[in-house]
């Protein structure tokens, strides 16, 4: 029996995300047993996974994760949802010599850290918006104008936002505004009107879901809504979003790890983009959640980790990350290369525009559903 364990979040402010992640994980163990498991020495092992709620802390990850290592002695360890969090799980996890999958954590601070039992599945934090100035242009040539509206706490939020003014400003951008906020703010209505003030051709705001639901509703709500060219929400994509906004959540932005519409459509490993979907609808349905892109990677690292094991003939951590280096792979939810860091260097970040209901992958121009709508 091979044994997976995740530290995860059934409780607190990353709730939506982690209930996701645990539903794709769970999906995948199911798919992983009803194929036979893993053959290994010659012998099929069937596959089991535990989880403990981290309550979004990380006193409570801590705690979790040395539990999954210790006492359950976990052969897979898969990391939780958040930058702050998954750093907090890999400090126990280096220190115990356990290796541990990253599909939760978009901060990249923990590969600078020099960590050898990390590795990235998703695609780090700083990569999340590049592709927002050039989405700019291409609705107006003339773009040029950057507001960003961030919360002050973790790394998440200060990597996105490194990430965009960097790209921006090389295009010859420039940034009108940097407004940080308390994690306590909750109200967005001044901030919004001093936003639009500015006239700026891209706004981007990235804060936990409450406050991206906050700003957005702020930004809803003004009556020269249409000064502002894109407003970008990383929350956008979540459909706690649009559950919270309702049709106010039209011409929002945001960046997505994963969408049906950007899945491979026939991979090296897995199931195909369509069976895929197919197995994460059934996961969501059965835990009453939607289908986004947390749910998918979480799926996603199950199967890459199912492959690493295969091509070292081994769960232990020295062989695994030894077979993870070398791979470069697709599944349905894209490339999969690492660098020596651990860090994800395979794939890249889709945006999506809410327009009539759903959401319309607008970026990559080469995996566009349909036009961006402009002005916001």
């Amino acid at each position: 029996m091979i044994k997976a364990g995740i530290p995860v979040s059934l409780t607190g402010q990353f709730a939506t995300q982690g209930l996701q992640a645990l539903a794709g994980l769970t999906a995948w163990v199911e798919y992983f047993n009803a194929r036979g498991g893993l053959t290994l020495d010659g012998q099929s092992h069937q596959l089991t996974l535990t989880h403990y709620d981290d309550v979004s802390l990380t006193e409570g990850v801590q705690r979790a994760t040395e539990r999954l290592i210790k006492q359950d002695e976990v052969d897979l360890l898969f990391g939780p949802y958040s930058a702050g969090l998954t750093t907090a799980a890999a400090e126990v996890a280096e220190s115990q010599g356990k290796l541990m999958w990253n599909h939760g954590g978009a901060g990249d601070a923990l590969y600078a850290r020099g960590y050898r039992n990390v590795i990235g599945v998703l695609t780090p934090a700083d990569q999340y918006l590049v592709g927002a100035p050039a989405l700019a242009r291409q609705a107006n040539p003339e773009a040029s104008k950057l507001v960003i509206l961030r919360i002050d706490t973790g790394a998440f939020a200060r990597l996105v936002a490194r990430g965009v003014e960097s790209t921006a400003h090389a295009m010859g951008f420039t940034t009108e505004l940097d407004l940080r906020y308390r994690p306590s703010q909750t109200r967005f209505t001044e901030i919004a009107r001093a936003v639009a003030e500015l006239q700026p051709d891209l706004v981007v705001c990235v804060g936990r879901i409450r406050h991206d639901v906050a700003t957005a509703r702020a930004l809803v709500s003004l009556p020269n809504r249409s000064s502002i060219g894109l407003a970008v929400v990383v929350a956008a994509p979540i459909a706690v979003f649009a559950d919270q906004l309702g049709s106010d959540a039209d011409g929002f932005i945001g960046p997505t790890q994963w969408e049906p519409a950007v899945s491979v459509p026939q991979p090296d490993v897995g199931p195909d983009a369509g069976a895929a979907l197919r197995i994460l609808e059934i996961a969501g349905a059965a835990s009453g959640l939607a289908v986004d892109y947390p749910m998918a990677q979480a799926f996603a690292a199950g199967i890459i980790a199912e492959r690493c094991a295969q091509e070292a003939g081994s769960v232990e951590g020295d062989d695994l990350r030894e077979a993870a280096t070398s791979l470069d792979f697709t599944t349905f939810y894209g490339r999969f290369r690492i660098d020596e860091t651990g860090r994800q260097v395979g794939r890249s970040v889709a945006l999506v525009q809410r327009q009539e209901g759903r959401k319309v992958v607008v970026w990559p121009a080469e995996q566009a559903e349909g036009p961006v709508r402009w002005p916001f």
